[in-house]
């Protein structure tokens, strides 16, 4: 039996996926940028809208609201730094480029997180094994 988690993200990506394919037929540069906006909101439905939907919803689920609404910020900037990257011509920042700057800024975010994410559930635990 398939969880309410997995049921869930199942219709997301479907959705997804439709959207998707009615955006590839209604954008005629398929480099331009709306569809390169289409692509990112596409990413950000697959990988976190049903976390989105579960959070808005408060269900805890598999994973705890909390952590929903952390990974829901954190693929967001990382896809606005994506998209921001990708919509503007890079420009030099001294020896690095911005774009250089955008993906270290990605990684920032990414690590933080996963240290965020492992602070959370260590803390967890210990709540829970001292009550």
């Amino acid at each position: 039996m398939l969880s309410r988690d997995t049921r869930v993200h199942l219709s997301v990506v479907g959705l997804a996926v439709a959207g998707l394919a009615v955006g590839s037929q209604l954008t005629p540069d398929p480099l331009g940028p709306l569809a390169i906006i289409g692509v990112l909101l596409y990413n950000g439905l697959v990988l976190a809208g049903a976390h989105l939907y579960l959070a808005w919803r408060g269900e805890d689920g598999l994973v705890p609201v909390a952590s929903r609404w952390r990974f829901i910020g954190a693929v967001a900037i990382v896809l606005v730094l994506g998209g921001i990257s990708l919509l503007t011509d890079p420009v030099s920042v001294g020896p690095v480029s911005s774009d250089g700057l955008l993906a270290g800024f990605a990684v920032l975010v990414a690590v933080s997180y996963l240290l965020l994410e492992a602070s959370a559930g260590y803390r967890a635990s210990t709540d829970s094994a001292g009550s």
